[in-house]
């Protein structure tokens, strides 16, 4: 089947792959952030810190999955 693709429309197909696992990359970022966020908190008992600090991190965690996939996929 993939010798019926032209080569111009396969490229068009990788770069939106690329570019819709973009949401996911933040979105998973952001959770993983928050989870380790959450069991810091559980773990040392220092209620809104660990939280807080886990969030951020997966927020520029995220921003930064962000830029390498632009960078691989030629957007940025």
């Amino acid at each position: 089947m993939g010798r019926f693709i032209k080569d111009e429309t396969r490229k068009t197909l990788r770069l939106l792959a690329r570019v819709s696992s973009m949401g996911l990359a933040m979105a998973i970022a952001i959770v993983l952030g928050f989870g380790a966020g959450y069991y810091v908190d559980l773990w040392l008992g220092t209620k809104p810190w660990g939280f807080l600090i886990g969030l951020v991190m997966g927020v520029i965690a995220g921003f930064r999955n962000l830029w390498i996939i632009g960078k691989r996929s030629k957007l940025f």
